[in-house]
């Protein structure tokens, strides 16, 4: 049963009919007075990861993963030297450790695993690239991390040199790889892995060329049952024919929508080709299979957002964590040289992680410029409460009344006139009528929820 929800669409917003047919005794209950919100977040102008360490001479990469367990901040990420820059083979690549208690300031520890020119004085763990790690709730402790990372031959041709890997982990730091590969995969890049738990599947976002009509690289999808063999991918999102024609879908930069049951989000790097440059761009879904872009052609970071020095290439990497303090945040990588720019000319070390931080569920909202109202679809009470999370500036507002799912008619007690004023500056906050906001007597069955808002951002709701 559904208890939060959040506005990606108009999926929980009632369409209403506008004139209604005159015989039905309805009210007329259209939306009005709003429209759906993008927010970008706020970049941390000082990089959280710098490459500082002799295995890094080269460059920290783009593709990371960055997860909160048991109140620690745990990242893998990937590494090149200098010395296999001027090579330009990905299978060169080295992945790396690091962690923090506080999102900012992260810790590269001896791991004492992998050889860097015979010492294993180092925080590195394997030669592997295009890696993304899934933390598994359900599975065996020893299943509990999971690893997917790429392999190709450059020898071979492209269509049969690349191959999708997986392996597994007690603590994340010590892997075991399977044997087989997981997936026949002629994409070089980061791929996302994740879980559909609703359906019982891993999930893995991957970036592919091959048998596509467009010659451009976009983004595909694939689930099994189990995390051993996955079907061929099936291209999900390509060149729009709206998007200019040197446009490439280079990661997917995919996440679940945190809390929220039928919620993901992209933030995926766009190449442009001509200028050589990567961009953030942002997707929702509520299937996680169709996908819309809510701010169209314009960037949701690129090199202009505050924060950033003009770096050429700005990247997502995978992960959102909770800062306990009603803020999220997520980590982009940035580079000052473009995709192509030659071994030659390339800024060393170069490469570093930024913190990005934004308002709890702050993605969207559902916005009012001035009076707003709406009607929601009929919804399950599974709360003692209804919270929200809003923005409500000095001399704003937004009300809530729960109404009958069919008349639209308020509940007794639980009217408009009868809604208590919402706070400013809060992030959560339980809404009450005449003091009470016990639902107690209405759990367990099915009402609407009617909200009257004026200069309001409404980011979430939970009932």
């Amino acid at each position: 049963m559904i208890s939060k929800y959040v506005f990606i669409d108009w999926s929980n917003v009632e369409p209403g009919y506008g004139t209604v047919w005159p015989y039905s005794g309805l009210p007329v209950v259209s939306p009005k007075g709003i429209h759906i919100k993008v927010h970008r977040p706020v970049i941390d102008p000082s990089p959280v990861i710098l490459p500082d360490k002799p295995w890094e001479s080269s460059r920290v990469n783009a593709y990371a993963t960055f997860i909160k367990i048991n109140s620690r901040i745990q990242v893998w990420y990937e590494t090149f030297t200098a010395a296999d820059d001027m090579k330009l083979d990905d299978m060169k690549c080295n992945l790396a450790y690091a962690e923090s208690d506080d999102g900012i300031h992260f810790v590269k520890p001896v791991l004492n695993i992998f050889p860097f020119y015979g010492s294993y004085n180092n925080n590195l763990l394997k030669n592997i690239h295009g890696t993304c790690v899934f933390y598994d709730t359900n599975a065996p402790e020893c299943e509990r991390y999971k690893l997917i990372w790429v392999h190709y031959d450059r020898s071979k041709p492209w269509a049969t040199a690349c191959a999708l890997y997986g392996s597994m982990s007690a603590d994340g730091i010590n892997w075991h790889d399977m044997g087989e590969p997981l997936l026949n995969n002629p994409g070089d890049t980061q791929n996302v892995l994740d879980h559909d738990d609703e359906k019982g599947e891993y999930v893995i976002y991957t970036r592919q060329i091959k048998g596509y009509a467009l010659p451009r690289r976009s983004i595909s999808r694939t689930s099994s049952k189990d995390f051993t063999h996955f079907p061929d991918p099936v291209m999900i999102l390509n060149n729009d024919p709206s998007d200019p024609p040197d446009w490439d879908y280079y990661t997917s930069g995919y996440h679940k929508w945190p809390g929220a049951e039928n919620a993901h989000i992209m933030m995926m790097d766009m190449y442009k080709r001509t200028c050589d440059k990567f961009e953030i761009y942002f997707l929702t879904s509520r299937d996680g299979a169709i996908w819309y872009r809510p701010m169209g052609q314009d960037a949701y970071i690129d090199n202009e957002t505050p924060g950033f020095s003009h770096e050429m290439m700005i990247s997502s990497t995978k992960g959102i964590i909770d800062n306990e303090d009603g803020t999220w945040s997520f980590y982009v990588h940035s580079c000052k040289d473009g995709h192509n720019t030659v071994p030659e000319n390339r800024t060393k070390p170069g490469g570093c992680y930024r913190r990005a931080v934004i308002r709890e569920d702050g993605f969207t909202s559902l916005s009012s410029d001035d009076e707003g109202d709406f009607y929601t679809i009929k919804l399950d009470i599974s709360q003692d409460v209804l919270a929200i999370n809003a923005s409500i500036p000095e001399g704003a507002y937004v009300k809530a009344e729960i109404v009958d799912k069919n008349s639209y008619v308020p509940v007794t007690g639980y009217d408009l006139s009868s809604c208590d004023k919402l706070l400013s500056g809060k992030v959560w906050q339980t809404v009450s009528w005449k003091g009470s906001s016990d639902l107690k007597d209405l759990k367990d069955q099915t009402y609407r929820i009617h909200f009257v808002m004026h200069s309001t951002d409404l980011y979430a709701f939970s009932v």
